[in-house]
Order: C-alpha cells, then sequence, then structure tokens
C-alpha cells in the first residue's frame, strides 16, 4: 500500500513538472509575451491613474509611488507612528498634506482648528468612516443612519449610572490582578511582567462585563476565551498585511482576501448566543453590559437591537478594549516607575481618598481621585492608543479659507500621536507631567489637541468605561504596591514596538521591581 502510494506521488509530480513547462513555454511565445505585457501596462496604468490628485488641488505631500503609494515604503512593515511622526514633521501634515495609500488618495491634517472642523463643526459631511474590511454591524464599522441609529441606542449604556452597575465586577478582578502581581513579586525576586498581568486583567473583566464569562486567565493560561481573544487582538505579520489589503485596496480586489478573523468572530458569536438564550429563562440576570444593551429600547418601548448587533457590539467591546487598556496601563506603570515624585503623589491620594471612604475603593471614591485622573492623561498623551483617526467625507466638501476641493468619499486621516507630541502645544514634549492637565493649563491649549478617543459625536463611546476600568486597576495596584525600575528598564519616554500597527510598549513587554509599600508589610 505505502509503495502504491509512493509511485502515485511520483507520477503526480512528474506531470504537474511536465505541464507546468508546457505552460511556461507557451507564455513565452510572441503573442503570450504581448498580451502580457499589454494586460500589466494597463494593470500600471489604471492603478496610477490618479496619483496627480493632490498635485492638481495644490496640497503638498510625499510624491506617490508604485506600489505602496509614497517612499515611506509598506506601511504594514513598519510602525504606523512613525509614519504618522514622517507625515507630521516632514512632509507638511502639521497643517495639512496629501498621501496614497496604495492608490486611495488620503488627506492627513495636524492642524487642531481643521481637526475640530471635521469632526464637530461640520461633521454632518464627515459622519462615516472608510469601508472596507467588513466586520458586520460592529459600531465602528457603521456608517450613515444606521450608525447613527445603533450610536444613539448604546450611548446610555455608557452613562454614569451604568458604569456603577459594573463597578464590583471590575474591582474583583483588579482584586485578582494585586494578588496574582504579589504571587509574581515574591517567585520571580521582585521583578514582574506587568504588561501579562494588566492583559489577563482586561481580558478577565471584559469576558465578565461584556459577554458575561467568569474570566480564568490568572488561573489557566489555555482558556479558550483568552486563546481566541489574543489571535484577534496580537495578529502575525501576515494577518495584519492581509487586514491593511482588505481595507486599502479596491474592494474588488480586497474582497477576495480570505479574512484571517473569521474562525475568532465565529468563536464570539456562538458564545453571546448562548448566552443570550441562557438569559431568557432566568429571573435575575447578571447586571452587565450584554444585558444593557438587550434592555435597551427604542422609542415605541421595543428592544432596540437585534442579537447580531448585540453580539457585534461585545465583539468590538472586546477589540477596542482588551489589549488596549493593557498598553496603557502599562505605560502608566512605566511612567510612574521613572517618575517617583509622580507615582508618591498619586499614592498619597489614593491613602487619602480611601480613608475618607473606609477604605473602600466605591465608584465615588474612584471619582474623587483627581491626580490619577491627570496621571491618565498624561499617559494618554504620550502613548494613545492609535496614531491617528480617519473619517470620510460623504458629500463634496472644500476646506475652510481654501480652494481645496475633497470629492465625496475622500478620507481625511488626523494625527493624534504626533500632535501630542509637538513642543508648540506641549512644551518639553517627552518629559511625565501630570500637572499638564490642572484645569488652568489645559485652558491655554486648543481643546482638539489632546483625542486619545477621537473627537466629536464618532469618537469612542467606550471612553468612560476605558478610563473607569484603567483607574481601578492602577488604584488597585498603587494602593498595596510601590513600582520601581529594573536595570534593564528604558529611560522615559518607554520605546515602541516597531512591529505593531497599534501603540505598544517595546518587545511587547513591561517588566518593573515591584516592593509592597510600608502600610501594606
Amino acid at each position: 500500500m505505502l509503495g502504491w502510494l509512493l509511485s502515485w506521488a511520483v507520477t503526480l509530480v512528474g506531470w504537474l513538472l511536465w505541464l507546468s513547462l508546457v505552460v511556461l513555454r507557451w507564455i513565452l511565445t510572441p503573442i503570450p509575451l504581448a498580451v502580457l505585457a499589454a494586460a500589466l501596462a494597463y494593470g500600471y496604468f489604471k492603478f496610477t491613474n490618479n496619483f496627480d490628485f493632490w498635485k492638481a488641488r495644490g496640497v503638498p505631500g510625499p510624491t506617490p509611488r508604485f506600489p505602496w503609494g509614497s517612499d515611506f515604503g509598506l506601511v504594514f512593515a513598519k510602525a504606523l507612528h512613525d509614519f504618522d511622526d514622517w507625515l507630521y514633521n516632514t512632509q507638511g501634515g502639521k497643517k495639512y498634506c496629501g498621501f496614497f495609500m496604495f492608490n486611495k488618495p488620503m488627506l492627513y491634517t495636524g492642524d487642531p482648528d481643521l481637526i475640530r472642523t471635521i469632526t464637530i463643526k461640520d461633521f454632518d459631511c464627515f459622519t462615516d468612516r472608510k469601508e472596507g474590511g467588513s466586520k458586520g454591524e460592529m459600531l465602528t464599522s457603521l456608517n450613515g443612519q444606521k450608525w447613527k441609529t445603533a450610536r444613539s441606542a448604546m450611548s446610555p449604556t455608557f452613562s454614569a449610572s451604568k458604569l456603577k452597575v459594573m463597578h464590583q465586577l471590575t474591582l474583583d478582578n483588579a482584586k485578582n490582578l494585586t494578588h496574582y502581581a504579589q504571587e509574581e513579586m515574591k517567585s520571580n525576586g521582585g521583578v514582574v511582567e506587568l504588561k501579562a498581568l494588566f492583559a489577563k486583567f482586561t481580558m478577565d473583566n471584559i469576558s465578565s462585563c461584556a459577554f458575561g464569562v467568569q474570566g480564568k486567565s490568572f488561573t489557566d493560561p489555555k482558556d479558550a476565551f483568552g486563546e481566541k481573544a489574543k489571535l484577534m487582538s496580537q495578529p502575525s505579520s501576515f494577518v495584519k498585511a492581509l487586514m491593511i489589503a482588505r481595507v486599502y485596496l479596491p474592494s474588488s480586489i480586497g474582497n477576495l482576501l480570505p479574512n484571517p478573523s473569521v474562525e475568532c468572530y465565529k468563536f464570539f458569536t456562538k458564545l453571546t448566543q448562548q448566552n443570550i438564550k441562557h438569559r431568557e429563562t432566568v429571573d435575575t440576570p447578571p447586571r452587565d453590559f450584554l444585558q444593557l444593551l438587550l434592555e435597551t429600547k427604542d422609542k415605541d418601548g421595543k428592544r432596540a437591537l437585534t442579537d447580531s448587533s448585540i453580539i457585534a457590539q461585545c465583539i468590538i467591546f472586546f477589540l477596542a478594549g482588551y489589549d488596549n487598556v493593557a498598553n496603557a496601563l502599562s505605560f502608566a506603570a512605566h511612567s510612574l516607575a521613572t517618575s517617583p515624585e509622580c507615582q508618591r503623589r498619586a499614592q498619597e491620594e489614593i491613602d487619602a481618598v480611601l480613608e475618607r471612604h473606609g477604605g473602600q475603593l466605591t465608584y465615588e471614591a474612584l471619582m474623587e481621585m483627581t491626580y490619577l485622573d491627570r496621571v491618565l492623561s498624561e499617559t494618554l498623551r504620550l502613548f494613545p492608543a492609535v496614531a491617528r483617526m480617519e473619517r470620510c467625507a460623504v458629500r463634496d466638501y472644500t476646506i475652510p479659507d481654501t480652494n481645496i476641493h475633497l470629492p465625496k468619499g475622500t478620507t481625511v486621516q488626523m494625527s493624534i500621536y504626533a500632535m501630542q507630541r509637538d513642543p508648540e502645544h506641549y512644551p518639553d514634549p517627552l518629559r511625565f507631567d501630570p500637572d499638564r492637565f490642572l484645569p488652568e493649563e489645559k485652558e491655554k491649549r486648543h481643546p482638539a489637541t489632546w483625542v486619545p478617543f477621537g473627537n466629536g459625536p464618532r469618537n469612542c463611546i467606550g471612553l468612560r468605561f476605558a478610563l473607569f476600568e484603567t483607574k481601578v486597576a492602577l488604584v488597585s495596584v498603587l494602593k498595596d504596591l510601590t513600582l520601581l525600575p529594573t536595570e534593564t528598564t528604558p529611560p522615559p519616554p518607554m520605546p515602541l514596538e516597531k512591529k505593531s500597527l497599534s501603540i505598544v510598549p517595546q518587545g511587547n513587554i513591561m517588566s518593573l521591581r515591584v516592593v509592597l509599600r510600608e502600610k501594606s508589610k
């Protein structure tokens, strides 16, 4: 039997080689070669025939290049924040410039006035985001009336009163974070890889707050929820290339490419469907994000969101909140460890507020910690989750005070990372200084120079929850522990990973020395 299979395989390989040679010999004859050359020339012409788009409009920017669109090269192979910095500081993007992503013209701006105009004043002209890489009914992927309806239905879910509902769930997960940080501290000579612990905390917190599933990240590293979540939040270089290609290539090509996330979406869809079905049979379902969405009503008193829409929002809740919050916590930890005076002030505030509240980290106690708010604002200034935001013109638009005309469908990308590190807005911009966000200091700046959650009606709907969750975790750690740099900890600001589409710590790790505070010994 084995011999027969081997003989069959050899025959098949030989036949395929022969067929390949026949086809190659035919292609290399004059007529097929001419047809191929003509097809390639036509394809090149179609791809590049709009490369004068920005030049014709008098908009500065990098010279368009085939095939990636600019001299910067293949974006996904480099750091997206470096691309943002390049456009902002060298290509005129501080005001505005035009560039190409493959063959799609994009306007890029770091001008706070123009950012505010596009995202707020003229929002009716820029209600949409770029289509492509379809993610179904997720709020971030919806446009037009569908987006408006879903956003209106979901907004009350993130009110302060609704956050209180999830306070205890978040507090329980934060207690696990502190417990396991102390356990790792004891077993590793005081050095703790905090990024991994923060990721476990956010994983468990989102699984309980969004999906109604008790997380097991700290106790079961092979938990199915965690495994699928990592695949979606930490894609390989090949998967990142597919994701970008599906968004930026012409839809006739992009839609033919495989969706690398489809299996993960199926897993979370099934999980949420089972949870919804179970809740129909119980009298007192848990009070979490999933339940709040199920209870959302329209003006006629009917459920505002379908099951498929609720599933999509639970998935985007995870995608937006898992790794981004873990990164924010990591950057905050590094900034405090390398700025001991800031850490001391944060801990003193935590101690004073908790004493006023009988040692309990209530929701009201959390809201009183204003210095910690400034710590998080400064962290997100230096390290926003993404380098830029974008809007898509839903009708023809002329940039105010110019004759630059943007046709309907033009994408406008607006700087976050480079603008928030501009010394004109933030003197000595690489220095970690939470007092930049004292009320009197904020009054001196343009409000659109701090936009880590986007800006205007289409900003991040979950920003309150993200800040709330991050704050709970930081308080839980800092009330008992002090963070210190190790011998290998880089000086501030924390270097960034060069192989990521989002802004993450170098190497995607954050190892710090952790010691018990005197009051906790």
